[in-house]
């Protein structure tokens, strides 16, 4: 009996046990098949929207062909005739012309001076012109009485470091690219070298875009030495994408 009595307390004791390890259990929660199919719709919806707004078929035949094309081949010519047309008829362009702005040019690809006197700029006027990258030579707006500069960019797709986004580096050479210009036309002399340069990345650049360069700030230093701001905007000219200021060694 004692043995009995021995082997029933034992297994309501287990018993028991079982129960008060039960309580404690939590078991995961399923993920609602609801809101795996809502994140699936986003995500697409979100590609199919960037998609529309930024990639036509000739910007992504550009992007994975055009640049193996020569540069007289009626693709690529019809291509940058495209961004051209685009270009002007974004509505920052037909502000800074009726602002009294007058466009400026600078020989592209030669590394030598243009008409206007501005220098090219050897990686975007010449090793980066391509479908893709930076198709078309930059534009570049002067407003004489106020010695103010804006300048117009297309970074397309080959430009990017993470997916659809602009790289870093790419960014930093246009903001300088622009602050080199502003030096020659306001001083009539070239930077000669950049002694530093500052960059606040505010928000992601998304590629295959125009974007807007304009001077915020000019200050004379001591000697031939000037320093300067500008900001990178998308291309309505209204959110700041990066920030750099700059000092330059004038000729």
């Amino acid at each position: 009996v004692g043995r009995m009595y021995s082997v029933e307390s034992e297994a309501a004791n287990q018993a028991k046990q079982a129960t008060r390890e039960a309580k404690f259990v939590v078991r995961p929660k399923e993920r609602s098949r609801k809101w795996n199919n809502v994140l699936i719709f986003g995500t697409c919806f979100g590609i199919g929207w960037y998609t529309t707004q930024h990639l036509t078929l000739s910007d992504i035949m550009a992007w994975m062909f055009y640049s193996k094309l020569p540069d007289t081949d009626a693709k690529v010519v019809e291509y940058r005739d495209e961004l051209n047309q685009r270009c002007d008829r974004l509505p920052i362009v037909k502000q800074l012309l009726a602002k009294g702005y007058v466009a400026v040019y600078k020989k592209n690809g030669s590394g030598k001076s243009g008409e206007s006197g501005l220098e090219s700029n050897t990686l975007i006027d010449k090793t980066l012109s391509v479908p893709g990258a930076i198709s078309i030579p930059p534009r570049i707006y002067y407003n004489p009485t106020t010695k103010d500069t804006v300048s117009i960019y297309h970074l397309g797709m080959k430009l990017t470091g993470y997916p659809f986004l602009v790289h870093g580096g790419i960014l930093a050479t246009v903001l300088e690219d622009t602050m080199r210009d502003s030096v020659k036309l306001v001083t009539g002399k070239q930077a000669e070298i950049t002694k530093a340069l500052k960059l606040s990345y505010s928000f992601p650049t998304l590629a295959n875009q125009f974007v807007v360069v304009r001077r915020t700030k000019w200050e004379p230093k001591t000697g031939s030495v000037v320093e300067m701001e500008a900001e990178l905007m998308d291309q309505a000219g209204k959110r700041p994408l990066v920030k750099g200021k700059a000092t330059f060694k004038v000729k």
